[in-house]
């Protein structure tokens, strides 16, 4: 099935933000309709400001069929210390169910790398949650390294990941102990990933 990739543009806001909130309601059930404030201010986060991109990608009806995004970190994890590099956000990766299992998700994410990289962005950072289907798994093949691993009331597990954005650096980064920026020894990786596939 041929699929195009596009940056996001302001006409597109509209489709673009009922695609994202009716995907979200799909993986995260119960958590609220209220649109988000990265989506109330699509054309601030992710056009205009110099940090941030969206993709999507759509099928031969030119609807769209995935999505993903990035916008300016902001260091609100305590625990974490992911240096002083241009970083942001890697968000909103949905991909619709009829169109999964195809390498859509790793096409779109190459392509929010290499804007990433072009526009000067120094590191990637995204969470994620270990009851998501391979999600950890997925974003690990994409080079990202587990940072920390906290456990939260509202959201249970929160899988903290990172990587540089430099496409030749994909799978060369040591793991980091947070805070620190020094490389995680593999035993303690070794052991924080047993412990999340348990989840």
């Amino acid at each position: 099935m041929a699929v195009i990739i596009r940056r996001a543009t302001r006409n597109q806001i509209p489709e673009i933000v009922k695609f994202v909130m009716a995907s979200r309601a799909k993986t995260f059930p119960g958590q609220g309709q209220t649109t988000l404030p990265d989506l109330a201010h699509f054309q601030e986060t992710y056009i205009e400001h110099r940090d941030g991109c969206f993709l999507t990608a759509h099928g031969e009806d030119d609807q769209i069929v995935a999505a993903i995004g990035y916008l300016a970190y902001e260091p609100r994890f305590a625990q974490l210390d992911l240096g002083h590099d241009r970083v942001v956000e890697v968000v909103r990766l949905y991909v619709d169910p009829s169109w999964r299992r195809a390498g859509l998700a790793s096409r779109l994410f190459a392509e929010l790398m290499r804007h990433a990289h072009e526009a000067g962005i120094g590191r990637l950072y995204l969470h994620t949650h270990p009851h998501l289907p391979g999600a950890i798994q997925f974003w690990e093949r994409q080079g990202f390294v587990i940072l920390d691993v906290q456990e939260t009331t509202r959201w249970g597990s929160v899988v903290h990941m990172s990587r540089l954005s430099d496409p030749s650096s994909s799978f060369l980064e040591p793991h980091i102990v947070p805070n620190t920026g020094m490389p995680k020894p593999n035993n303690l990786f070794g052991a924080s990933h047993q412990q999340i596939q348990g989840f």
